[in-house]
This record gives structure tokens, C-alpha cells and sequence, in this order.
């Protein structure tokens, strides 16, 4: 895309560079001292816009040659496009904020693909100077993210590689369309929890189908959107249980004054089976609605007692420590009271 223009380009002669040039420009430094040997006066003298954008020119370049006297002699807006056949808007401010020190080819190619796209480039635009570091971390990310401006809320390289890591990996999995809406999605965070959170949700598939319809009072919570809702009415966790669930575990709300949101749970011995009830705020379920919500859960065939796990477990310390299993009432209460 970013192409250098071949008019008035120089041939590179293989020259030896002081230790000041290769101080300043690093790897760029035999080129330069080949378009000026020792002591490189016009390269140094120069002002540092001006070698970064020679710097510049020669990483987009590679082995052919660039214009190399018009970049440092010209007016700088002629010098980018002597430079580079199509630069993105923002590059001639963007050279005057680099720094002194000449940068590496591939963080020159990440400021050019970020200066292409709207919302890193009105990002770098309000910067007083570019850091490298901080190119480096907004060049990890796709462009979808980046032209929607989810980079205005990341801080470091590894941010930027895990929220990369986590679209492209949804984009695998839930395609091109998906992916687009995502990005839409995350770009609406107001800060960078919210954006983890977001991001997080979308990770985890939509619940299976519930294994039990429901009844007047019992409604399933169907998909990740009901448990959410759910979630903030009742002030709890349930909205982690949709990470690690794996489709063992469904969500349930028993309807009426006061409501109740139920975890049902798949046990290998039972089937499904009553994991835990709890009233907003993580409260203990009174025991008088215990009563019509436990016959309806024995209604539909939902196991309420010890799980495969409590059994195996007592049964494999059988005759080491005799285990004394809990009453029914306290098996119950466990299930209803934090």
C-alpha cells in the first residue's frame, strides 16, 4: 500500500557508519552512510522528522532505492510524497512526535497501517508525542477493532494481544458478520473493565437448549441475554456461571414475592439435580416457598439431594473414618441457604 516513488531515487553503495549514525538510526545506519559516508553531515543535520521519514522510506523500500535528497531537501508535505506514493493523513505531524531516534522497520509499517485507520489515527492525532511501546500495542489489534476505536481504551502490548487473541479467535468461530458486530459492540465500553467484561461475555456460547420447558412460576433462563438480566436484578455472580458452566449447569427463576433464580446442574448419578437457590443479594430462601418450589422441581424429575460427588466421596473413605451423612433437612437447607 505504502509504496516509495522511484523519481530522483539514489542507488545504495555499501559505506561504513560512524558510531554516532548507528547510535541514532540502529540498522538503517549502512544505508545512510551509503547515500553519505562519514561524518553523514546532511543525515545529521538534518531535522528529526525529516530522518525518520528517510528511515522510514527505506524500511517501505527494502533493497530498491528512494529518493533519498528530495526527502531531506523539499518542503516536508513534498518530501512525504516523494517518500511514499499514497501516505496516510497525519503523517507529516506524526514524524514531528517520534522522538530522535530513528524506529524499527516493522514499528514504521505499524504507524503507517495505524495513521490508514480512522480510529487509531484520531487517537495518535491527539497524542503530544508517539510512543513506540504504544505502537506497538495498537498495531497487535485487528483493523476491525482499531477503525472502531477500542484502542482509546487500551494501555499496553499486552492488552492489545489478548483482546487480539480473543477477536480472532471469535472470528474463527462465529464468522465474519459476528466479528463485525462484536467489534461495534466492544467499541461502546466506557472503560476498560467494562471492554474485559464485554469481551468476556462473548467468549462463552449461548446456553443449550433448558432441559425442562418451565411451568407458570418456573421460567428457564434461556440465553446468555436472561442470564445477564438476571444477574444485575439479583446483585449476584450468575453472570461468571455462564464462563465455566459448559452447558452443565442451567438457570432458572422461580416467579413470585420473593423470586428466587435457581442453578440446576447435571450430576452423572442423578441426572439433573438442585445445585443452589438463593434470593437477591446471595439471601437465604425462606423456608415457607421452599415447600411449592421443591414439589415442583420433584414434578419435573430434578434430583434434590447429594450429588454423584458427596456419595463417591464418603463412600471412598468407607472404613478409614466411618462418615456420618447429613440429614435431609440438612442436605435441603444447604441448597436454599448461603
Amino acid at each position: 500500500m505504502f509504496l516509495f516513488r522511484l523519481a530522483e531515487a539514489e542507488p545504495l553503495r555499501p559505506a561504513p557508519a560512524s558510531p554516532l549514525l548507528t547510535h541514532l538510526v540502529g540498522d538503517f545506519a549502512p544505508a545512510i552512510a551509503a547515500l553519505w559516508p562519514e561524518p553523514h553531515a546532511p543525515f545529521l543535520a538534518a531535522e528529526a522528522p525529516r530522518r525518520h521519514l528517510l528511515c522510514l522510506a527505506l524500511a517501505e523500500a527494502g533493497p530498491e532505492p528512494v529518493a533519498a535528497r528530495a526527502i531531506l531537501e523539499r518542503p516536508l508535505k513534498q518530501a512525504v510524497r516523494a517518500a511514499l506514493v499514497a501516505p496516510p493523513l497525519g503523517l507529516c505531524r506524526a514524524l514531528a512526535h517520534l522522538g530522535e531516534q530513528a524506529w524499527t522497520g516493522v514499528d514504521y509499517a505499524g504507524l503507517l497501517r495505524l495513521l490508514a485507520l480512522r480510529g487509531s489515527a484520531k487517537l495518535l492525532r491527539h497524542c503530544r508525542s508517539i510512543d513506540r511501546a504504544q505502537v506497538r500495542a495498537l498495531a497487535r489489534l485487528p483493523d476491525a477493532l482499531l477503525d472502531k476505536g477500542t484502542a482509546l481504551l487500551l494501555a499496553d502490548e499486552a492488552s492489545a494481544g489478548l483482546l487480539a487473541e480473543a477477536f480472532n479467535a471469535l472470528a474463527r468461530r462465529d464468522g465474519a458478520a459476528a466479528a463485525q458486530a462484536m467489534a461495534m459492540r466492544w467499541s461502546q465500553a466506557p472503560n476498560l473493565a467494562a471492554l474485559a467484561d464485554t469481551v468476556r461475555l462473548d467468549l462463552a456460547p449461548e446456553p443449550p437448549p433448558p432441559p425442562f420447558a418451565g411451568t407458570e412460576r418456573l421460567r428457564p433462563l434461556a440465553d446468555k441475554a436472561a442470564i445477564v438480566d438476571a444477574a444485575t436484578r439479583y446483585n449476584n455472580c450468575l453472570k461468571d456461571q455462564i464462563h465455566w458452566s459448559n452447558g452443565n449447569s442451567v438457570f432458572y427463576e422461580w416467579l413470585g414475592e420473593p423470586s428466587v433464580v435457581l442453578e440446576i446442574t447435571h450430576d452423572r448419578l442423578h441426572g439433573w439435580r438442585l445445585a443452589q437457590a438463593r434470593l437477591r443479594d446471595n439471601e437465604s430462601v425462606p423456608p415457607e416457598v421452599r415447600a411449592p418450589l421443591l414439589e415442583t422441581l420433584v414434578g419435573l424429575g430434578v434430583h434434590v439431594g447429594r450429588s454423584n460427588w458427596d456419595l463417591s466421596n464418603d463412600l471412598r473413605r468407607l472404613g478409614r473414618a466411618a462418615p456420618q451423612p447429613p440429614s435431609e433437612d440438612e442436605i435441603v437447607a444447604a441448597l436454599f441457604e448461603e
